[in-house]
This record gives C-alpha cells, sequence and structure tokens, in this order.
C-alpha cells in the first residue's frame, strides 16, 4: 500500500531577533561593553538572523517557560487537534512523537501517554516515544507511522519537536574557559516543532496536497561528538569532518541507488541545517556533490530559526511542502541527523 503526508504544521513560540536576544541576555550591564560587543560579533558569525525560543527571558537565568502553552504537552495536544478536526479522529490510529530536550518533566506517565488522554485518541495500537534520537529522531517516527498506514489502512500522526533552551547554560564571565562553547549552543539551537499527518492512499483524495513516502533509510553509527557532559551540551570541532561523509554514504546514497537515481533527479533537498560548515560539506564531489541552489533552502531556515534540532529538516519539508506552484512527479529526499550518530532519510515523490 501507498503512504502520503497529506499535511504537515509548524509549531513555533516567540521568535526574537538574535540582535535583541545579545542585547538581552548579554546586556552591558550584566556582562560589560567590551563582552557585550564580542557576543554581538560572534553571534552575527553564526549567520542567524533570528531564533524562536520557549523561554522566559526575564527570568533568566532560571529556566522557565514564558507560556503554559509552549509546554510539550500542549504543543502535542496542538497538532492532534488541528488533523483530528481535518480528518476525523476516528481516521487516526496511531501516535509517535519524538525529540531530545524537552520542558516536560512530570515523565510519568510519559508524554505521549498524556497527549493521547487529553485528545481522547483511540488508537489501535500503543502510541510510540522516541527520546534521544538526535536530530534524526523525526525520521524514527515517520518510518514507524508510514509502516502502521500501510499494515491498518488507517491515518497516523507524527509529533516531532525540541525545546533545547531547557539545556542551555548561561556562564556570564567571559573569563570562564566554558564561555565561548556555551554561547555557541545557547545561539546555535532553537526550540519548535512540527506535526505530520501520514494517511494511507485509500485517504489521499481528500487532500489537495500529497506527497508520497517512497521509502526510509536508517542507521546508526557510533560516535560522541555530539554529547551531554556535567549537563552541558558540548559540540566537538569535527563534526562537519565526520557526518556528512557518513550521512552521505550510509543513507543518501543507497537510496539514490535503490532506485537508479542521480543527485540531478532530487529536486527538493531537505537537509538538517546543522550550521553552513556542515552543509557546505555536502556541496564536496566526493560527499555529494550538490548545487548552491540544493542547499539553499536549508540555509535559508538556519538563518531564519537556527539549529532546530530534531525537526529542523522538517521545517524545510514544511516550507517546500506550502509552496504554491505544480510539483507532480518531482522527487525530494529529507535528511537528519545528530548525536549518537542516529542518521537518517526520505525518499518522496510529490502525487
Amino acid at each position: 500500500m501507498r503512504v502520503f503526508i497529506g499535511d504537515i504544521f509548524k509549531v513555533l513560540p516567540e521568535i526574537y531577533s538574535t540582535e535583541y536576544l545579545v542585547q538581552k541576555v548579554y546586556s552591558p550591564e550584566r556582562v560589560g561593553e567590551k563582552t557585550n560587543r564580542f557576543v554581538h560579533r560572534y553571534v552575527k558569525s553564526l549567520g542567524i538572523k533570528q531564533k524562536p525560543i520557549v523561554l522566559d527571558l526575564d527570568k533568566l537565568p532560571e529556566k522557565k517557560l514564558k507560556k503554559e502553552d509552549y509546554s510539550p504537552l500542549k504543543w502535542g495536544e496542538k497538532v492532534v487537534k488541528r488533523f483530528s478536526n481535518k480528518l476525523g479522529k476516528e481516521n487516526i490510529g496511531f501516535l509517535s512523537i519524538s525529540y531530545n530536550i524537552s520542558y516536560y518533566e512530570d515523565f510519568l506517565p510519559n508524554l505521549v501517554s498524556r497527549i493521547v488522554e487529553n485528545t481522547d485518541l483511540n488508537l489501535d495500537t500503543y502510541p510510540e516515544e522516541l527520546p534521544f534520537y538526535g536530530c534524526a529522531s523525526g525520521l524514527f517516527s515517520l518510518k514507524s507511522a508510514v509502516e502502521y498506514c500501510k499494515k491498518h489502512n488507517k491515518a497516523a500522526v507524527v509529533f516531532i519537536f525540541d525545546q533545547c533552551s531547557h539545556i542551555g547554560h548561561f556562564t556570564f564571565d567571559s573569563s570562564d574557559p566554558s564561555f565561548k562553547k556555551t554561547l555557541k549552543t545557547n545561539f546555535l539551537f532553537s526550540d519548535g516543532g512540527v506535526g505530520l499527518l501520514i494517511i494511507p492512499e485509500t485517504m489521499k483524495d481528500q487532500f489537495d496536497t500529497a506527497v508520497e513516502v517512497l521509502d526510509i533509510k536508517l542507521d546508526h553509527i557510533p560516535g560522541d561528538e555530539i554529547k551531554i557532559q556535567k549537563g552541558r551540551f558540548i559540540l566537538g570541532n569535527k563534526l562537519k569532518d565526520i557526518i556528512p561523509p557518513i550521512v552521505s554514504s550510509h543513507v543518501i546514497k543507497p537510496l539514490l541507488k535503490k532506485y537508479d537515481l542521480d543527485v540531478e533527479d532530487i529536486e527538493e533537498w531537505a537537509i538538517h541545517q546543522g550550521g553552513y560548515a556542515i552543509l557546505e560539506r555536502f556541496k564536496e564531489k566526493e560527499i555529494l556533490g550538490l548545487s548552491d541552489l540544493q542547499i539553499r533552502k536549508a540555509e535559508e531556515l538556519f538563518e531564519m530559526y537556527g539549529n532546530l534540532s530534531s525537526p529542523s529538516s522538517f521545517f524545510i519539508f514544511d516550507s517546500f511542502f506550502h509552496e504554491k506552484k505544480e510539483k507532480k512527479g518531482s522527487l525530494g529526499m529529507i535528511i537528519g541527523f545528530g548525536a549518537g550518530y542516529y542518521i537518517g532519510s526520505a525518499l518522496y515523490k510529490w502525487a
């Protein structure tokens, strides 16, 4: 049975310019004029123009949600209710959620159970919660949902989110050896989520837009350049050398080969925007040979939102999904990679 993505829905908190965030969090009154200027220059070098963030900035260094509506539970309920209203609750039989960092602290019962209970979903099988699969986690949830739809001929919901500000470490002493490292992770990573409605072919005619999921390739290559160490989020210096080659060889090229495709045959590349340095490596011929045009969307979304972690590649897919132009028959790939290293790709075709 063929399976499609029938809808996608972004969930975002308030979005701030990075210039405002620097001035608010690392104000001259808090860190001094010299450090404030340094932070402005450093953040500008990251290339991120704005960031969605759930934090109440007035409560820092205490980390509190600005609004109760920003809680992962409320976000999940919002996604499920949107799709239930669109398709009918009785037609949804499976829910999978995935994330790495969350403000949900009352973890028994787990988050997905609470979402099911609060939205009165009557599922055919147990809901799935996949934490800590790195920035590829959404592809693992997507695969579960696709397999469910094929077997049961009913719809599934996927909710992918991250709230990276929850592990932000705010050091205001520029002489602290960790100051620059924490500065990088505080401004590189953002908060947000996406919901996906996965449907079998029998429901496709109910939707104006539908994208067929042709195949999904997942893998795991052990590595620890991305990690939490003593409560601090650490990014190693070798990521751009390690990640792109293994992603290309393990989850992109195998799908291209399986379907007898060349890089040029894929019109849409929804690549996890881990940063400019990583994206640029996918342009190297020995890695993948993508063009400037093929990675442009990932770069644009990186400038707009920063690194959203788990949902980042799906934010790029969302931007493709809502473009107002004829795409029938064209192909795309969603590519995720992150801590672990969990990696994955999904090949899709416009219906």
